[in-house]
């Protein structure tokens, strides 16, 4: 799907943006650990067909639905410069008033003209700037990339909500201090959201250095992350002293989380309802009827509100709601998403 990350068991019942522009079919940071080198190649051009189909769904789009700017590409990378595709795509988000999540290595977004345009976009509630980092202090695993202190000094001042993407956490590598990372950059961004590293098995060897605890990830594949959840903790616990808001991308600690993993709850967004919202219910009643769910979440984009979107958009979502539902059904999926909660019999209940 052009406009959508394709559906699995992961991403459907754990991710609010699954919708994506993708302006670029290559990044030329290279990024050691970067999950997307497994879906992209060939040389780095611009994708003129993705800003078309924007610029088609936009200007039909009614509802204030967030999209990732971008999944498998750095957005801001230095070929940016000459083919300015991501500018072309935030001034379309402008025109339509389509919500964006721009998430970026990259200190470009600091300077004009993506820095206006990002800062009018803000204004106007239309914008969540990720910047995206491995650690505050080391580079060897992301070397053509920005140094990471450049990337967030050059939205210190930037005027818009800002998430700090600690993607990948690796432990021991990415802080030796939660605290003292939190000290860094509390006065910058709103939030910190954390996603714990993602390899194939294959490559464990060179991360066994900094953690020999692994569990798998994937259903299909030989995909394994990080098991690291005390340092999570570590992480939540620093920024709920220091009164910043913190995230998680694809963990399932919903317990830990005091916002939303994107950053969308700074914006004024309708959003797909994901685990979390499943859990909030059980948090109220402890336990719910499967057929009944759908009743508590008629707020969100699910079941027939789907039928007010463009048609690429509500084939999208529908496929990631079908997924969505066939994992709350599915004893085994659910425990390896979230140690939250489980099925029994009919019911979906509340573990912790």
């Amino acid at each position: 799907m052009e406009l959508a990350i394709n559906p699995s068991k992961i991403i459907s019942p754990l991710c609010y943006s699954v919708l994506r522009i993708e302006p670029y079919t290559n990044c030329s940071y290279g990024c050691e650990y970067c999950y997307a080198r497994w879906y992209r190649g060939g040389r780095l051009r611009v994708r003129p067909k993705a800003i078309a189909m924007f610029a088609k769904v936009a200007r039909r789009l009614d509802l204030r639905i967030p999209f990732r700017l971008a999944t498998l590409s750095e957005p801001l990378q230095d070929f940016e410069e000459r083919a300015r595709a991501s500018l072309k795509i935030l001034n379309i988000a402008r025109e339509y008033e389509v919500p964006v999540i721009l998430c970026t290595k990259s200190d470009r977004v600091g300077r004009n003209p993506w820095r206006k345009i990002v800062e009018d976009l803000a204004r106007d509630g239309l914008i969540v700037v990720q910047i995206s980092v491995s650690s505050l202090k080391r580079r060897e695993l992301e070397p053509r990339a920005p140094d990471p202190m450049r990337r967030i000094e050059s939205v210190e001042d930037l005027e818009a909500p800002k998430v700090l993407r600690l993607q990948p956490l690796i432990p021991r590598y990415s802080f030796e201090s939660a605290e003292e990372l939190i000290e860094v950059v509390k006065d910058i961004f709103d939030q910190i959201t954390v996603e714990q590293l993602r390899v194939e098995r294959g490559e464990l060897d060179k991360y066994r250095a900094f953690w020999d605890r692994w569990t798998d990830y994937s259903f299909e594949g030989n995909l394994v992350k990080v098991d690291a959840p005390e340092i999570v903790t570590e992480v939540a616990e620093a920024c709920k002293k220091h009164g910043i808001g913190f995230g998680l991308c694809k963990e399932g600690y919903f317990d830990l989380e005091t916002s939303n993993c994107c950053g969308l709850d700074m914006v004024d967004v309708e959003l797909r309802p994901t685990l979390r919202e499943v859990y909030r219910i059980l948090r109220e009643r402890g336990k719910v009827k499967l057929d009944e769910l759908g009743e508590f979440l008629g707020d969100y984009l699910f079941g027939d509100r789907l039928q007010e979107l463009p048609n690429p958009i509500r084939k999208a979502l529908r496929y990631h709601e079908k997924v969505f539902l066939k994992v709350l059904r599915d004893g085994n999926a659910l425990s390896r998403i979230t140690p939250l909660m489980r099925v029994d019999e009919s019911f979906i209940t509340l573990i912790k």
